[in-house]
């Protein structure tokens, strides 16, 4: 949901920004932005930054003296590495990778503090796309108590379809990705 919400603002606002702000502001010389999901990464990243706290902290000592309590130095944590790919990421092909990078960090902060507009933040993917199973829920589950309420009743259709549907109560509806998968198991 997150990635397909924010792709047509991390798609579209890089070259918005650069044709209509930064090269008329640049006379024209900065005209280069680079190919990639450079902006979708960095929403990402956004979100890792603000929700995913570092395990650990490490300091790499910057002098020799062991005089002092507390040695000197720089202090990393376990996110360290990740970002200081990202920032290669973002000063590869500066500037244009530093507006996508700033765009895509920009959007995703916007999501995480909840300025985007309300629409676009409560969509969601639906749950048989990505194969969410739900015990007892949906049509499933209504199909059940249907089937229940026609034998308490006593109604006939009620009768055969529950023997029509009593064996294949063990099995489970299959989510879009798992009949995908299983099309083409057979063929590896």
């Amino acid at each position: 949901s997150f990635l397909l919400t924010l792709y047509p603002a991390t798609t579209f606002l890089p070259p918005l920004l650069l044709a209509l702000v930064l090269r008329p502001l640049s006379l024209n010389a900065l005209n280069y932005l680079p190919a990639g999901p450079t902006p979708l990464l960095f929403a990402l990243l956004a979100q890792y930054h603000a929700a995913i706290p570092h395990v650990y902290k490490y300091r790499i000592a910057t002098s020799s003296s062991t005089s002092t309590t507390t040695p000197e130095g720089i202090v990393f944590s376990d996110k360290s590495l990740t970002y200081l790919l990202a920032s290669q990421l973002a000063l590869s092909q500066a500037p244009g990778s530093l507006l996508a990078a700033g765009v895509g960090w920009g959007v995703g902060l916007l999501w995480r503090n909840d300025i985007l507009p309300e629409k676009l933040m409560s969509w969601r993917v639906s749950g048989w796309v990505v194969g969410e199973k739900r015990d007892g829920e949906g049509f499933e589950g209504l199909r059940r108590r249907l089937d229940g309420e026609g034998r308490a009743s006593g109604v006939e259709g009620g009768r055969e379809n529950a023997n029509a549907n009593a064996g294949s109560e063990g099995r489970q509806r299959r989510g879009m990705g798992r009949a995908i998968l299983d099309q083409f198991r057979g063929a590896l």
